[in-house]
């Protein structure tokens, strides 16, 4: 009876020991801050970039197919995205305006369709001009650079709520 009741418990051990084998390793709180980080990138674009200093992480992304730069700031305590900051190949400014306010803000509208209170403002560096536009999403606030020129945008700063 002892050695039935020995036989069943080591099988039973060797059981359990070979379950937590098996199973899936935990995501590391590092992995986490990554994946809170592409979520709000796209897919295409590549990680190259951590450090933490603060209590919050910095990653940066590179999208090579829209020459795009994303660094991503997250709050190392909650895995929070903080802000976004968007950075292209374009530049802001320009020593001529060809776009109007009311085009920038259809611009904004096309890739935000849903900001509001949109803001637009012309500022002028030296020679050059562009437009400083703010306005809000559901998810945050964002500032960014525009080019007078083409309406592209050469830079976004998204500041989640």
């Amino acid at each position: 009876m002892f050695k039935k009741l020995l036989v069943l418990l080591s099988v039973l051990a060797a059981l359990a020991m070979s379950a937590v084998a098996f199973a899936a390793p935990a995501k590391s709180h590092q992995q986490m801050v990554i994946d809170a980080a592409r979520a709000e990138v796209p897919a295409a674009a590549v990680f190259y970039g951590y450090k933490e200093e603060d209590g919050e992480a910095v990653l940066n992304f590179r999208d090579n197919d829209n020459y795009l730069e994303y660094e991503v700031e997250v709050i190392l305590a909650t895995t929070k995205v903080k802000e976004v900051e968007i950075k292209g190949s374009n530049i802001a400014g320009s020593t001529m305006m060809v776009k109007t306010p009311e085009d920038i803000r259809q611009i904004v509208l096309e890739a935000y369709p849903d900001a509001k209170n949109i803001v637009i403002e012309t500022e002028k560096e030296g020679n050059n001009v562009h437009y400083d536009v703010e306005f809000i999403t559901a998810r945050y606030k964002v500032e960014a650079d525009m080019n007078p020129v083409t309406g592209a945008f050469a830079k976004r700063e998204l500041e989640y709520f």
